[in-house]
């Protein structure tokens, strides 16, 4: 999808851009003992983003964590109805994440980061940008699995167990 090959390149751009400004802050400051002063912010903010963003390709992907121990001893049929409500709360919690969020970002508009003298709504909106995305991949993953048109694939420990 075009959407998912944009985001994986600005995911990419963010990781390059902050090992390089991590690099090339090591250099500056053991060779020339001169350190970038934005480099530790830069790095912060585009770690943040990566997570954030790639956490809307675990969430589409259905691969985020989750615990298994107790669901894994029920039948299929209250497993699959137990991980819808767990979706559900999912994209409940991300959709309230994604308003307080939004707020945050409004409400620190002419706030300046400290180094980077960015507005402090730069790094807010893409937390929030991240939240919608995970909540909406919650929200088509649960359309998806009623509608029996995505399927749940065995882990690897699922899958030696049925071999063996």
């Amino acid at each position: 999808m075009i959407i998912d090959n944009i985001l994986m390149v600005f995911i990419i751009i963010l990781f390059l851009m902050m090992f390089g400004i991590t690099n090339l802050n090591v250099i500056t400051r053991y060779f020339f003992n001169n350190p970038i002063t934005f480099s530790v912010e830069m790095g912060r903010y585009c770690f943040v983003s990566i997570i954030f963003l790639g956490a809307i390709f675990t969430t589409k992907e259905d691969r985020h964590i989750q615990v298994d121990f107790f669901t894994g001893m029920f039948p299929e049929k209250f497993r699959c109805l137990v991980e819808q409500v767990g979706r559900l709360f999912m994209a409940i919690f991300f959709a309230i994440v994604t308003a307080y969020t939004c707020e945050m970002a409004l409400a620190n508009m002419n706030v300046k980061s400290s180094a980077m003298q960015i507005p402090m709504a730069v790094p807010y909106f893409i937390m929030a940008f991240g939240s919608a995305g995970i909540c909406l991949e919650s929200i088509v993953n649960m359309v998806l699995y009623q509608k029996g048109i995505k399927k749940k694939s065995r882990t690897i420990e699922e899958e030696e167990d049925a071999l063996s």
